[in-house]
């Protein structure tokens, strides 16, 4: 793996490796916090989830993060209800009055906390600070965050985990640069971090896994049809990207990645084209590819 300002997903691929490991045999599960192992290693984001988005998450074998406006014990409670194992994520915003909804929260059953922030940086450490006392055990995720030093400051507070939000400042194309700083930040406090934002294919959740996240959110740039199809059609492409470097599971994904910067003209290479297309991916945006060229 190396490091360069200004990388971007689209700016990279991933270097082919020898693999023995079969697409079926293929670990795409995620451990993103003690207490939480994800089937596959995709959240759905905040602005996304819905109540109904969040079950069908839940069904899949992973969570969703509920807005602030849905996270409440009730909602909670409805998801738990459905199937005891089911997995939902709740969001706060950053304030004074935090502990009493977080308190109403856990005992709903809420598996994991992503607090929001807001401009009050010693307000979200605090925060971090009075949830962690309380409740030890409760995974706390902070963000969207896209300054390092206060990805910094809430894992010094206790944050579990840092969910990388991005900016003007971080556009689009220097996202994959962004993952690893976060990453290389976080990993002095033995600590993980999320992409919260610019997925756009199922070859980005490859590359992102690539450079160091557990995980990655997503929203209606990849969940545009069925989430359950959205989600197997995800599910299926990272076997695909996985084995193509010979990695057996998530872990030796990190491990043994690396990536070729490519150009403009690579990019296009790279996506399909001159194939005769019976049904577009339903995420798959691109212009004129479907000839009866023989080109793969």
């Amino acid at each position: 793996m190396f490091s360069h300002n200004g990388l971007g997903l689209d700016g990279v691929l991933l270097v082919p490796s020898a693999s023995d490991v079969l697409p079926n045999e293929i670990d795409i599960s995620a451990q993103v916090a003690k207490n939480i192992k994800l089937s596959i290693p995709v959240i759905g984001a905040t602005k996304f989830a819905t109540l109904s988005r969040a079950i069908k998450f839940a069904e899949a074998g992973t969570l969703a993060i509920l807005p602030e406006h849905l996270s409440t014990p009730e909602n909670v409670a409805t998801i738990k209800q459905i199937n005891n194992h089911y997995l939902v994520g709740t969001s706060v915003m950053a304030n004074d009055q935090l502990m009493i909804t977080v308190n109403e929260l856990v005992q709903a059953g809420t598996d994991v906390i992503q607090i929001l922030p807001t401009a009050d940086q010693k307000l979200l450490g605090n925060n971090i600070i009075d949830i962690k006392h309380r409740h030890t055990a409760l995974p706390i995720w902070a963000g969207p965050i896209n300054d390092l030093e206060i990805a910094k400051q809430s894992l010094l507070a206790g944050a579990d985990t840092v969910i990388i939000g991005t900016t003007t400042s971080q556009p689009l194309h220097h996202t994959l640069t962004t993952v690893m700083n976060f990453v290389e930040q976080a990993a002095k406090f033995d600590k993980s971090v999320i992409l919260g934002s610019n997925i756009q294919y199922t070859g980005d959740v490859v590359k992102t896994l690539a450079a160091g996240a557990v995980a990655t959110m997503i929203d209606e740039k990849l969940i545009t049809d069925s989430i359950s199809d959205n989600l197997f059609q995800i599910s299926g492409g990272l076997r695909s990207g996985m084995g193509y470097t010979g990695s057996e599971n998530v872990e030796t994904l990190r491990q043994k990645a690396q990536f070729v910067q490519i150009t403009s003209a690579g990019l296009a290479e790279s996506h399909p084209h001159d194939i005769a297309s019976i049904k577009d991916a339903p995420n798959y945006h691109h212009g004129s590819v479907r000839t009866n060229g023989g080109k793969g």
